[in-house]
């Protein structure tokens, strides 16, 4: 049997998914979204902890999560709040997002976190989920709806100069998220999955440009956080403590309960880290010191994942 070609498969997978959107649409006019009091969207790179904060949010009684799924949302005047902010669109997009959080698949089409690798039988992740919910997919009580699709998201902010500032002053529902992993760790992940063709550097990017892409993105939510400290938050890998879940949870208006701290504090593992030429720490230390010396418990914390402690 002949494969068909590429061009054409991509074409037909595209009108699948806007004839299933249109559904998903019509079936979400009746999802009751009056206990939700905070959306929050993931900021920063991909391969960024992103999945693995998303998961442990997931782990909260209250919150629901959309994994990705953003070339289904961002751009369609239906859903895009962001790109032209309505309260009415808001409220549409988070009636989809509840609605395609409880399908989907992995990768980007996007859907329930719980098809993402995090989940997989073999990971604690989802021994714990399914310890606590059992087969659950949506919440019955949605406080909180967090979005991960996090550079598609910064990307979409910046190139279409949204203005973030009449934007939080409209809705007061809306967070942003930035959750820091080693940035030298970060850059590598991106280079060997692919994704750091999104940053836009051409085709053949060095660690060095990914790098300082990635840290240019810490930088921009840093000086946010610095004008909106109650609309943006950031946490690093190496700092994440019962407290830093606690404050999280605040920032979010969840109840943060012992119990899902205690939970959240067993899920935070993380076992992957790389090696680095030395040219690469003093690339990477140099960078910090310059560009982050306006904030110097941040620049502490980033010099630690470095040789510098």
């Amino acid at each position: 049997m002949h494969l068909l070609p590429k061009k054409l498969r991509r074409k037909l997978e595209a009108h699948r998914l806007e004839k299933e959107k249109r559904q998903d649409l019509i079936n979400a006019q009746n999802i009751d979204i009056s206990g939700v009091k905070t959306l929050c969207l993931a900021l920063g790179p991909y391969r960024n902890l992103t999945t693995l904060t998303a998961s442990i949010l997931f782990l909260h009684p209250h919150c629901q999560v959309l994994n990705h799924g953003g070339a289904r949302i961002l751009g369609d005047p239906q859903l895009d709040f962001l790109l032209d902010y309505k309260k009415e669109t808001l409220d549409n997009f988070l009636r989809y997002a509840i609605a395609i959080s409880t399908k989907g698949k992995r990768g980007k089409t996007g859907g329930s976190i719980l098809h993402s690798h995090a989940f997989d039988e073999k990971h604690k992740l989802g021994r714990l989920y399914r310890q606590h919910f059992g087969d659950t997919l949506v919440k019955e009580d949605i406080q909180c709806l967090f979005w991960k699709e996090s550079l598609r998201t910064s990307l979409h902010i910046r190139n279409n100069n949204i203005d973030l500032a009449t934007l939080l002053a409209q809705e007061p529902r809306l967070r942003f998220l930035l959750p820091i992993r080693n940035p030298l760790d970060c850059a590598i992940s991106n280079l060997r999955t692919g994704h750091a063709k999104l940053f836009g550097l051409g085709k053949n990017p060095d660690t060095e440009m990914v790098l300082t892409a990635i840290l240019d993105e810490i930088l921009w939510v840093k000086s946010l956080e610095e004008q909106y400290p109650n609309r943006f938050f950031y946490f690093t890998e190496n700092n994440f403590t019962a407290d830093t879940a606690h404050d999280l949870a605040r920032f979010l208006n969840l109840d943060p309960s012992p119990a899902w701290i205690s939970v959240v504090q067993e899920a935070f593992d993380i076992d992957k880290h790389y090696d680095y030429p030395l040219e690469l720490l003093d690339f990477y230390e140099a960078r910090i010191g310059e560009n982050f010396s306006e904030w110097p418990d941040l620049q502490r914390q980033l010099l630690k994942f470095s040789r510098k402690t």
